[in-house]
């Protein structure tokens, strides 16, 4: 499974990448952070996606989560998802 997540440099996305990495971490998740977007080449891949927001959770090319959960709907949503 790919997991990538789409963040802005915040603290509500920082909050959404820790509850993650805590609750999944055998998953290998790929952090796109729009900070260290120079090329444009994450801004293009957000777009194919569909992404209207960050942060967002893509999984296996699909979105799963957009803004901020609190980690209960993170859990649930996500346990769907494996």
């Amino acid at each position: 499974m790919k997991w990538e997540l789409f963040r802005a440099n915040c603290k509500l996305c920082d909050r959404m990448e820790e509850m993650i990495r805590k609750n999944f971490p055998f998953v290998n998740l790929k952090v796109h952070r729009a900070s260290e977007c120079t090329d444009g080449s994450c801004c293009k891949l957000a777009q194919s996606y569909g992404i209207r927001c960050v942060p967002t959770l893509v999984i296996d090319g699909k979105i799963v989560l957009e803004g901020i959960v609190d980690e209960s709907e993170l859990k649930s949503k996500l346990s769907l998802s494996l």
